[in-house]
């Protein structure tokens, strides 16, 4: 009778385990040393030699002539165990035993006998997360305190739904997916063995499709073996994987990064006329990106994953693609037409402009031609362009709310009308933003980063009496000491916004000694700029009624009611953003 290939060329000691290190030297040592822990948690993808290594471990315990830890297999326990027929050796499916009968009467009231010959009664619960709640909570106390002659070992897929109380119970070993180089070197073996004749890329082919599983690439291997009469091709495999092959799949990326539409739907069209897997398409157009990806940063050996890319493709696009593909394959795949799915889906990543770092360095380039006044002019009415650039254009004083009102004398007679504070010197036109503009910018910069600092430079005054040196005023020591620690920060800030290098001068003046409203300009919260506000305290009305009471005679009495002396008033004004006109006491 014909023994399948993943039966009879299963591992029979931890020398012919591949892959899995670490796990096969920890278990080596402890059978060495004695070291035999009660309980076993073994946990990982399928097919990566779970119940195999439970299985070499039960034989290394009850082998009866053992060579440093390593069974002999020639004993009638190795054998007996390798066949599944040993009594000490249980080996129990938790998926067809979920319930708590099962496990009490095949574990639990049978645990506590002597091994019927060998040395350990040794368990082995395969799939153990499909055991029912009831049924752990029965075995719990078993695995935690079991007799000398009792081990268990559990293998799972899903580590996850195994109760902490028994994986807290239990030495666990994460088992990691096979290579592809190991799944390749265990291949070669077993058709250099069998007398298989393979070609090298097909054989990289069942190690791609296996994912990692080593029993599903020997199963696959098998199939292939069959299907060939005795030869392993890739012409072959592909029809028997349904995979469509490297030209299709290359002709999909190439039409992907070019934006083709018409050669990515004449790729689909060969896809369906071959009745090729279009899921299995996606994951090697998938695939393949990642690898272009990875080749283009230097870190795999593949040098051309993709074929004829143009020169100069950035390796972002590549990444991009990968990861949108990851997205489609997992919308796609539960379709009913996969195909029409699939070539839909490719065409929404053809519509989506894919190198947005180029199309960002071009809108960079086209801010800093537009900033400078590099750009040429447009066409004009019969149809000549100008070749010389434009001008800069003049200065232009930004519209600005109007200040809030200030209580002055008025004058005796009407003067001229005096500058604009904020207009720089007469003198060539300058380039970049006004002054204005460019200060509340920086306000809004600094309301973000640093509140408290943006709650004083609300209270100063802005002087810009040259164009590269700008005055800040202030009536109040702190603030000035404050804007002066900050103004390295503050003049950093200024340059990036205004275009320039511009020096601040904090100043320390008396009230009296400030300048005319029309020579400085302060701001408020409602001159930033559109997306910028923040909440702040304004302390415009607290300068108006220091104003008011040095113009009001000196009375005597109490001290009238006002929103200095009544905080509560003060809140309201902040909170409403006015100010109190007249306040009526109710006796």
């Amino acid at each position: 009778m014909y023994e399948n290939l993943a039966t009879k060329y299963r591992p029979g000691d931890l020398t012919e385990v591949m892959g899995q290190e670490t796990i096969k030297q920890t278990i080596l040592n402890a059978v060495k040393m004695g070291r035999i822990a009660h309980s076993y948690v073994f946990y990982g993808p399928r097919g990566c030699g779970k119940t195999t290594i439970a299985r070499i471990l039960a034989r290394s315990l009850n082998c009866h002539k053992p060579k440093d830890g390593v069974p002999c297999g020639k004993c009638p326990s190795c054998t007996e165990i390798a066949e599944s027929k040993s009594l000490d050796v249980i080996e129990i499916d938790a998926a067809s035993n979920t319930g708590v009968d099962k496990v009490r009467s095949v574990i639990i009231e049978q645990v506590s006998f002597a091994p019927s010959r060998d040395k350990y009664k040794i368990y082995i619960l395969d799939e153990v997360h499909m055991l029912s709640s009831g049924a752990f909570n029965a075995l719990l106390k078993t695995v935690e305190e079991p007799p000398a002659h009792v081990v268990f070992i559990m293998a799972t897929t899903e580590h996850g739904k195994v109760p902490l109380t028994i994986l807290s119970r239990s030495q666990c070993f994460r088992f990691r997916p096979i290579s592809e180089a190991d799944i390749i070197a265990r291949l070669k073996e077993i058709t250099t063995a069998e007398k298989i004749k393979t070609e090298p890329e097909a054989l990289k082919i069942i190690a791609r499709a296996a994912g990692g599983a080593m029993r599903d690439a020997i199963t696959l291997l098998d199939r292939a073996a069959s299907f060939g009469s005795g030869e392993v091709k890739t012409d072959v495999l592909n029809d028997l994987l349904g995979h469509p092959g490297d030209a299709v799949v290359n002709s999909m990326a190439l039409a992907l990064v070019n934006r083709d539409a018409a050669a990515l739907h004449s790729a689909f069209e060969k896809l369906n006329s071959e009745g090729y897997d279009p899921l299995a398409a996606l994951r090697d157009l998938r695939n393949n990106f990642s690898e272009a990806f990875l080749a283009a940063q230097g870190f795999s050996k593949d040098a051309e994953p993709v074929k004829g890319l143009p020169p100069g493709t950035p390796p972002g696009l590549l990444a991009r693609l990968s990861r949108k593909l990851n997205v489609i394959i997992e919308e796609v795949k539960f379709s009913d037409s996969l195909a029409i799915a699939s070539e839909v889906a490719l065409f929404t990543l053809i519509e989506v402009p894919q190198d947005l770092e180029g199309l960002l360095r071009k809108l960079e380039g086209l801010e800093a031609r537009l900033s400078s006044g590099a750009l040429p002019e447009p066409p004009s009415a019969g149809g000549q362009k100008k070749n010389e650039a434009l001008a800069p254009r003049p200065y232009v004083e930004p519209v600005r709310p109007a200040p809030l009102p200030v209580t002055q004398p008025a004058p005796a007679a009407p003067a001229a009308p005096a500058a604009s504070p904020a207009r720089p010197p007469a003198g060539p036109a300058q380039a970049g933003p006004a002054p204005a503009d460019a200060w509340k910018r920086m306000l809004g910069q600094v309301s973000s980063k640093k509140p408290a600092l943006y709650n004083i430079m609300l209270s100063v005054k802005i002087v810009f009496s040259e164009e590269n040196k700008w005055r800040i005023l202030s009536a109040n020591k702190f603030e000035t000491a404050m804007i002066e620690k900050a103004r390295p920060e503050l003049e950093e800030m200024l340059e990036r916004f205004a275009g320039r290098k511009v020096s601040l001068v904090p100043e320390f003046v008396l009230p009296a000694a400030q300048p005319p409203a029309e020579q400085a300009a302060s701001f408020s919260e409602s001159d930033l700029p559109p997306g910028e506000e923040e909440t702040v305290l304004e302390d415009s009305l607290e300068a108006e009624g220091a104003q008011e009471t040095a113009a009001a005679p000196k009375q005597e009495g109490p001290k009238p009611v006002s929103a200095e002396t009544e905080p509560e008033l003060k809140h309201l004004t902040k909170v409403f953003h006015g100010r109190i006109v007249k306040i009526n006491k109710v006796k």
